[in-house]
């Protein structure tokens, strides 16, 4: 193997994920699945971009643009995501109250794309950020990757992921928890993309101890990111106004929070 070819497939990856987030802004089917996908790709880049923090890359400036693409996604993505998880939720324990609250919060969705499509239409704005971050990764310096750097990265997120979760062992506030989630999501996806590079383990062995972690995260991330969701809908069933079934949508909503905690 060249000593190349971790950078070259780096630049890859970068260049597959912008490329994903440029085919969803806008997209021509469901919009609002399309920039959830955009936002993961953001998320996968971002990952990506600080296992090379250790190497000869300059891209603070790029992966601050990827931050703010991000940030300005996450309202619309939110939007989304809580009315997928109220629909989750019906499938599981029907009630009439659900009608009335997914058909508020389906609203509020379509308001939030229009307003953020008013601001910005067709998305050019956010598509000219990943142009120019497509063009500044043409000019990296990727033959100079070092394995090593990499590895050294992923180190260091690891002990990150591993002081958030034990702050958040003693601290259950939501902000506390969302940090220890974003630390977890982001290693899963740096071990993913590790992997990919060839910097990692290569008999059978590692492999198996990489995928056992791998799904260890997963299932972390999952879980945490499901009672996020949730959270985000309790928030808003509690502010819209009083219908005929809304208690006990709460109840529901409530009472699965009550189980992801008690799993956790």
């Amino acid at each position: 193997m060249s000593v190349d070819t971790p950078g070259l497939v780096a630049r890859q990856l970068l260049a597959k994920d912008g490329h994903s987030i440029l085919d969803a802004l806008p997209s021509t089917g469901d919009q609002n699945a399309a920039i959830h996908d955009a936002r993961k790709a953001i998320r996968r880049m971002r990952a990506l971009l600080a296992l090379l923090a250790e190497d000869s890359f300059d891209l603070d400036g790029e992966d601050w643009a990827l931050r703010r693409l991000g940030k300005g996604l996450s309202r619309l993505r939110d939007a989304h995501v809580v009315v997928e998880t109220a629909k989750q939720l019906q499938s599981v324990h029907p009630s009439p109250g659900w009608i009335a609250v997914i058909h508020a919060l389906e609203l509020r969705r379509t308001r939030i794309l229009q307003e953020s499509l008013a601001i910005d239409p067709g998305f050019e704005r956010r598509r000219r950020v990943v142009e120019r971050f497509l063009q500044r990764m043409q000019v990296q310096p990727w033959g100079s990757l070092r394995p090593r750097a990499v590895r050294k990265a992923l180190g260091r997120s690891e002990r990150r992921t591993v002081k958030a979760a034990a702050r958040a062992k003693v601290d259950a506030a939501p902000e506390v928890v969302h940090r220890w989630r974003r630390k977890v999501r982001r290693l899963r996806m740096q071990l993913e993309a590790a992997q990919a590079l060839g910097v990692l383990h290569r008999h059978d062995a590692g492999r198996s101890e990489l995928a056992r972690k791998g799904k260890a995260l997963h299932k972390i991330s999952d879980r945490l990111g499901w009672e996020q969701d949730l959270r985000m809908l309790r928030n808003l069933v509690r502010s819209l106004p009083y219908a005929e079934g809304k208690q006990a949508v709460m109840t529901v909503v409530d009472r699965e929070l009550g189980l992801v905690r008690v799993e956790g």
